[in-house]
């Protein structure tokens, strides 16, 4: 990596932070960007700048103050002066500032940029994995996000039932579905699919009594993973767009919502980052405050991150693992 420069842009103006000689350039004419008229600037240098700047304008925001026709002028000007311009995901922001040590109440524009200059330059696997910058008109955004978004909006409708009734294992609700009716009589199977293995078996919320009974011990967890190829209804789950069952990168990126660039992901996401990719993590924040509480904490060091990444790492590989186990039952053997 050469020189990186962070860029923040605002009411009009935009901000920027040299990282290589530590100088924050505040209040920049928007102009300036465009032209890449940045004080330090040089060939071989790079940008990263938040990648809800860089969508084309429309008139609903003021968070994409660019036309496509200027857009198409940056991309060209930073080509011809030899710059790399990537995407940061606006989302993960706060983490970085996270990671600095900044509480949310401390932001401001000279903070933002220079903890995500910080983060990148120390975790350079992340910025060798951001999006380069290509101008894309408002409608062909839209058009590709339309049908994730209406993809999510159906998971949302059909998974809140079983949410609201303990997903059919809750004595007290009388409540099931196809979902629910298939864990209950191919639960047992997919122990055999997962060759016993007793890890993953755990992992998804089963556990064999002391008798050798399986026993559904946290049903939000199989339901979750199950519901992702078959709806409540009994029909198989499809993408929107293709009109066939997802693969495990379309279902890791939008139906569990493990995906830097992410918008509103719903209630599969969250049951499996915020408890059962969580609960299953052999990580654990230090003396963090509840073991409800994230463990991305507040100046944490990158060590404990690489600790951190690393177990969440582990649980989705064992969770593809399961998926792909749940998906041959389903799709491929006919189990239903």
């Amino acid at each position: 990596m050469t020189n990186l420069f962070t860029l923040d842009v605002g009411q009009g103006k935009f901000h920027a932070y040299d990282s290589g000689n530590d100088i924050f350039y505040g209040k920049l004419p928007e102009e300036n960007l465009i032209n890449l008229n940045i004080p330090g600037l040089k060939k071989g240098d790079s940008i990263v700048i938040e990648c809800a700047h860089v969508r084309e304008s429309h008139r609903y925001t003021l968070a994409q103050p660019f036309n496509f026709s200027q857009l198409t002028q940056l991309k060209e000007n930073a080509d011809e002066k030899g710059i790399t311009i990537r995407l940061f995901p606006q989302k993960s922001t706060p983490k970085t500032r996270k990671l600095a040590g900044v509480e949310a109440s401390d932001k401001t524009d000279e903070v933002d940029t220079k903890s995500i200059a910080s983060f990148l330059i120390k975790d350079r696997s992340a910025f060798y994995a951001l999006k380069e910058f290509s101008p894309t008109r408002l409608t062909d955004y839209q058009d590709k996000n339309d049908s994730i978004f209406n993809y999510i909006q159906q998971c949302n409708g059909d998974l809140n039932p079983g949410k609201t009734s303990g997903y059919g294992f809750d004595k007290k609700i009388p409540y099931d579905d196809a979902v629910s009716r298939w864990i209950k009589k191919f639960a047992l199977k997919l122990t055999e699919y997962l060759n016993g293995d007793i890890e993953l078996i755990e992992a998804i919320g089963l556990k064999f009594d002391k008798k050798g009974n399986l026993k559904i011990a946290v049903p939000n967890r199989i339901y979750t993973l199950v519901h992702s190829i078959l709806r409540p209804n009994g029909e198989l789950r499809v993408r929107p767009d293709l009109g066939l069952v997802p693969n495990w990168k379309y279902i890791k990126a939008h139906y569990l919502g493990c995906k830097p660039y992410h918008m509103k992901q719903g209630v599969a996401a969250s049951n499996y980052k915020h408890w059962m990719r969580r609960a299953v993590s052999e990580y654990a924040y230090p003396d963090k405050s509840s073991a409800n509480a994230t463990d991305f904490q507040v100046g944490m060091s990158y060590e404990e991150l690489a600790l951190l990444k690393e177990a969440r790492t582990k649980v989705d590989k064992m969770t593809q693992t399961i998926w792909y186990a749940i998906r041959k039952m389903i799709v491929e053997d006919g189990l239903r």
